[in-house]
C-alpha cells in the first residue's frame, strides 16, 4: 500500500513485482496491505539503546488478516487488482515502536525521523495510508500488545 506515492527502493520493488505478474501469462491477484503489527519490532532489536523510527501515520494490519485474505483470493480465482487491507486503527510508527518497547520490556531511545526527498514527504503526509475504498482488518494493533504481554 502507498508503493505508488513514495519513490524509495522497497517501493520500487513492490511495483516492479505487480508489473511482472501484471505483464505475465498466468492469471493473477494483487492485495496491498499497510505495515503489519511487526514491523516496528526488528528496529527495537538492534544492540543500540537508539532507534530512529520514521515518522509514518499508518493502519497497521494484522498479519493473519492479511494471510486470510490471500487464501480468499487464491480460492476465488485471479480478481486482478484486488482491494487494499488496513487495520482498524490509525496509529503513528513511532507511537507503535514505543509501546511495543514497553511492553517487551525494551530501554530503547526511539527517535522520530523525516526521510529527506519526495519518498519522506510521501511518508509523513500520509502516502501510506490506504486509498478510497479498503477491506478492514479486523484485529486491533491493542489486542497485538495485549498478546504481547501475555506471552
Amino acid at each position: 500500500m502507498g508503493s505508488d506515492a513514495a519513490d524509495f527502493g522497497y517501493c520500487f520493488g513492490k511495483r516492479a513485482q505487480e508489473e511482472l505478474v501484471r505483464d505475465g501469462d498466468v492469471p493473477w491477484a494483487v492485495v496491498r496491505a499497510t505495515r503489519f503489527f511487526e514491523f516496528p519490532e526488528p528496529l527495537l532489536n538492534s544492540a543500540s539503546p537508539l532507534v530512529m523510527v520514521p515518522r509514518t501515520p499508518t493502519r497497521p494490519v494484522a498479519a493473519q488478516d492479511v494471510a486470510q485474505t490471500l487464501v480468499e483470493h487464491a480460492a476465488g480465482g485471479p480478481a486482478g487488482m484486488a482491494p487494499e487491507i488496513a487495520g482498524p486503527d490509525r496509529l503513528d510508527m513511532v507511537d507503535m515502536a514505543r509501546r511495543i518497547a514497553r511492553v517487551r520490556g525494551r530501554r530503547r531511545l526511539v527517535v522520530p525521523v523525516t526521510l529527506p526527498g519526495r519518498a519522506g514527504e510521501a511518508m509523513t503526509t500520509g502516502g501510506l495510508l490506504p486509498r478510497g475504498e479498503y477491506l478492514r482488518g479486523r484485529r486491533t494493533f491493542a489486542a497485538r500488545l495485549a498478546s504481547l504481554r501475555a506471552a
